[in-house]
């Protein structure tokens, strides 16, 4: 149990790489997503290596962590702000040979589809990953990952779209994030959904 006043927000460095590969698969462990990304050391080195690359090379990709002060060297949550989603490129690399493939393309590829489909071309913020140690969640870790992107995307007029997992649309509603219902191109687990920028008072 974390106490939410020594909760603290920072950059991920890259010794924190292998940290964040296990929260992710901590928090996203269920059947379809081990079927994407079996938990297995050569897959864990896959997500090590794609996140090391994209931390290092894509500086308008923040990789940011909450951790306890109790507890420094652990990390309870990490978020993946793209602030420049049109200069991303490839999302991923060449999936691990461990992967499913075609259930990657499948869902990624629809993702990243619909999310060109819906935002090119406008100024906008993603939320590419967000994932909290189970441990810790309804905590306020989650949270604190949200509020540093809405904050940048008020200050900059920018609008921010996410795919959100279907237990995660309930924290992104209370951020003013509003569910693009009745698309066509939805992949199944992945829900669309769009905040406007805020002026500031």
């Amino acid at each position: 149990m974390a106490n939410r006043s020594t909760l603290e927000l920072c950059e991920v460095t890259p010794d924190d790489i292998p940290k964040i590969t296990e929260v992710w698969f901590r928090a996203f462990g269920t059947p379809h997503n081990l079927e994407l990304f079996p938990d297995t050391p050569a897959v864990r080195t896959w997500w090590n290596e794609a996140n090391y690359y994209d931390l290092v090379n894509k500086p308008y990709q923040k990789y940011l962590k909450v951790v306890d002060a109790a507890r420094p060297g652990e990390i309870i949550a990490y978020g993946k702000w793209d602030l420049q989603p049109d200069k991303c490129g490839e999302r991923y690399p060449p999936w691990h040979p461990e992967s499913n493939a075609e259930l990657c393309n499948q869902y990624f590829g629809g993702i990243v589809n619909q999310h060109r489909n819906l935002m090119q071309g406008r100024k906008h913020y993603y939320l590419d990953m967000l994932a909290t140690n189970p441990e810790y969640q309804r905590q306020g870790a989650a949270s604190l990952l949200v509020q540093w992107g809405c904050d940048l995307a008020d200050r900059n007029g920018a609008a921010i779209y996410i795919a959100s997992s279907n237990e995660g649309v309930g924290l992104y509603r209370k951020f003013g994030f509003e569910l693009l219902e009745g698309l066509d191109d939805t992949p199944e687990g992945a829900n669309p959904m769009l905040r406007e920028p805020r002026r500031a008072n």
